[in-house]
Protein backbone atom coordinates (compact mmCIF):
# COMPACT_ATOMS: atom_id res chain seq x y z
CA UNK A 1 0.00 0.00 0.00
CA UNK A 2 1.43 3.36 -1.03
CA UNK A 3 0.06 6.60 0.33
CA UNK A 4 0.66 10.10 -0.37
CA UNK A 5 -0.56 12.97 1.91
CA UNK A 6 -0.03 16.65 1.31
CA UNK A 7 -0.85 18.81 4.23
CA UNK A 8 2.02 21.08 3.96
CA UNK A 9 0.54 25.28 3.61
CA UNK A 10 2.53 25.78 0.66
CA UNK A 11 2.03 22.93 -1.33
CA UNK A 12 -1.44 23.37 -0.70
CA UNK A 13 -1.65 26.60 -1.89
CA UNK A 14 0.19 26.23 -4.60
CA UNK A 15 -1.51 23.26 -5.90
CA UNK A 16 -5.28 25.49 -4.62
CA UNK A 17 -3.70 28.19 -7.01
CA UNK A 18 -3.34 26.09 -10.38
CA UNK A 19 -6.86 24.69 -9.92
CA UNK A 20 -7.87 28.29 -10.08
CA UNK A 21 -5.89 29.11 -12.83
CA UNK A 22 -7.13 25.78 -14.65
CA UNK A 23 -10.66 26.17 -13.97
CA UNK A 24 -10.50 29.86 -15.38
CA UNK A 25 -8.94 29.04 -18.54
CA UNK A 26 -10.67 25.95 -19.74
CA UNK A 27 -14.15 26.61 -18.00
CA UNK A 28 -14.72 30.31 -17.73
CA UNK A 29 -15.17 29.46 -14.05
CA UNK A 30 -13.96 32.44 -11.38
CA UNK A 31 -13.90 29.90 -8.34
CA UNK A 32 -11.77 30.68 -5.80
CA UNK A 33 -10.46 27.02 -4.62
CA UNK A 34 -8.82 26.19 -1.07
CA UNK A 35 -7.55 22.70 -0.18
CA UNK A 36 -7.13 21.91 2.92
CA UNK A 37 -5.87 18.04 2.55
CA UNK A 38 -4.82 15.76 0.13
CA UNK A 39 -5.02 11.84 1.00
CA UNK A 40 -4.10 9.82 -1.98
CA UNK A 41 -4.08 5.30 -1.07
CA UNK A 42 -2.96 3.03 -3.72
CA UNK A 43 -3.78 -0.76 -2.60
CA UNK A 44 -4.20 -3.27 -5.44
CA UNK A 45 -3.71 -1.42 -8.58
CA UNK A 46 -6.70 0.57 -7.38
CA UNK A 47 -6.16 4.94 -6.14
CA UNK A 48 -8.38 6.27 -3.34
CA UNK A 49 -8.18 10.05 -3.41
CA UNK A 50 -9.68 11.71 -0.64
CA UNK A 51 -10.03 15.43 -0.88
CA UNK A 52 -10.99 18.29 2.06
CA UNK A 53 -11.83 21.85 -0.05
CA UNK A 54 -13.71 25.06 -0.12
CA UNK A 55 -14.16 26.79 -2.52
CA UNK A 56 -16.43 30.36 -2.89
CA UNK A 57 -18.25 31.65 -6.01
CA UNK A 58 -20.36 34.26 -7.05
CA UNK A 59 -24.28 33.37 -7.05
CA UNK A 60 -23.85 34.17 -10.83
CA UNK A 61 -20.89 31.68 -11.12
CA UNK A 62 -23.17 28.83 -9.68
CA UNK A 63 -26.21 29.81 -11.54
CA UNK A 64 -23.53 29.26 -15.59
CA UNK A 65 -22.18 25.98 -13.61
CA UNK A 66 -25.49 24.68 -13.13
CA UNK A 67 -27.42 25.92 -16.17
CA UNK A 68 -23.99 23.85 -17.85
CA UNK A 69 -25.03 20.78 -16.12
CA UNK A 70 -28.98 21.21 -16.64
CA UNK A 71 -29.83 21.26 -13.27
CA UNK A 72 -31.35 25.37 -13.85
Amino acid sequence: MDEVRIVSKFTRSVISKLLKMTLHKKLGYNIDIRLNEVNATVTDGKTHVHLDVDAELDKDELMKILKTIGLN
